[in-house]
């Protein structure tokens, strides 16, 4: 049975990295691509219509281009959109799907800019039910 690895995946560079880096590392994995459209700081249920279109597409957009990864490094990807707290859902997803292994991008933002931004890769790294690999 192959494993299972998940790449979470926002369309940065550190996540395009982080998927060149599974499709290369993990030739024989299924490789599950995630984005997350997260609805902090507004009511979802009120969103306008516009509003979640937008997100919606842009998630959608963000999938092609990992498609578009995949393609170039002669691999293949299972493309998955979830709504929710970024952190929360990449690790329940991690659980649920019963992932093998995470590999995820990373800023590399130390001191200040760390703080105030916080850090996807370091709470997935903490919370992950599975070994987890941050590339830069």
């Amino acid at each position: 049975m192959n494993d299972r690895v998940l790449v979470p995946f926002d369309g940065s560079a550190p996540a395009r990295h982080a998927l060149e880096h599974a499709l290369e590392n993990f030739p024989d994995a299924e490789i599950t691509v995630l984005t997350v459209i997260d609805e902090v700081g507004r009511e979802s249920e009120y969103a306008e219509a516009e509003e979640t279109g937008q997100l919606f597409a842009s998630a959608k957009r963000r999938l092609e281009t990992a498609d578009a990864i995949a393609e170039e490094c002669g691999g293949s990807i299972r493309r998955v959109a979830d709504i929710g707290p970024t952190c929360e859902t990449i690790t329940e997803y991690a659980e649920t799907a019963d992932v093998d292994h995470v590999v995820i991008g990373t800023h590399g933002r130390t001191g200040i800019a760390r703080i105030v931004v916080g850090s996807i890769a370091e709470t997935v790294v903490r919370r992950s039910p599975s070994p987890v690999t941050a590339v830069k």
